[in-house]
């Protein structure tokens, strides 16, 4: 009895000790040791602003005005689905002369998902990125900043750079405002930032949130004597 036994809890250990490696593994390698993976770039006067979770057919284009407006370029990691619902505005992006990156397919978290279920996502999503805008996207965010380690692989394996970012203004549980949000880029902005903001999703306020910070975010950076750029020429690559 004893033997059958040892030999459940044995394999039960192998599952948990696997579980563990495919999805804490990636993730303390991306935080503890920031292994193979971007939070910020060199330690030159430039800040990077990245938007997640679009395109948005009502905030983006919005987004877009802001920033042409203000004579600054970013970077927009785009969704799958998003791209197929909103098309021409993934266009626009690109069109304008933004970087687009890849944030999967269906911005699902790569912790509930199988080796190929991950990998579907990232390929997908490349894929959506490509054939809307007509650029392979160069870079490659996980939803909530989350890899496991099929995704982590397979953005390095398709050439993209793995990114997350340095400064993220918005509240966890509780929107920010759009002042507050400004602020405190400004506040924590250092030579290098990656900013994470939103251009969709969220908490229902953020995207117009982002949207009306953005004037004031970019001169207030400006003002501290930050250029704003796209990853492009903040990574150079």
């Amino acid at each position: 009895m004893r033997e059958p036994l040892r030999a459940g809890l044995q394999m039960l250990a192998a599952a948990l000790g696997g579980a563990a490696v495919y999805t804490l593994g990636a993730y303390a390698a991306t935080e503890g040791l920031g292994l193979g993976v971007v939070k910020r770039g060199p330690a030159r006067a430039m800040v990077a602003l990245t938007f997640d979770d679009g395109p948005d057919p009502k905030y983006t284009p919005r987004i877009l005005d802001a920033l042409a407006a203000a004579g600054a370029l970013a970077t927009f990691f785009m969704v799958g689905r998003q791209i197929e619902a909103a098309a021409p505005v993934a266009r626009a992006v690109a069109a304008a002369g933004h970087d687009v990156g890849n944030h999967t397919y269906g911005h699902r978290h790569l912790w509930t998902l199988s080796p190929a279920a991950s990998i579907a996502e990232v390929d997908r999503g490349a894929a959506a990125v490509a054939q809307a805008t007509g650029v392979t996207p160069r870079y490659f965010r996980p939803p909530w900043g989350t890899f496991n380690w099929p995704a982590y692989a397979r953005a390095a394996q398709i050439g993209e750079v793995r990114v997350l970012w340095s400064v993220r203004p918005e509240g966890l549980l509780v929107a920010a405002d759009a002042g507050r949000m400004s602020a405190l880029v400004v506040e924590k902005a250092h030579r290098g930032a990656i900013v994470n903001l939103h251009d969709h999703g969220g908490h229902r306020s953020t995207p117009k949130e982002t949207w009306t910070a953005l004037p004031r975010m970019i001169a207030g950076l400006r003002a501290r004597g930050f250029e704003v750029v796209p990853l492009r020429m903040l990574l150079r690559v």
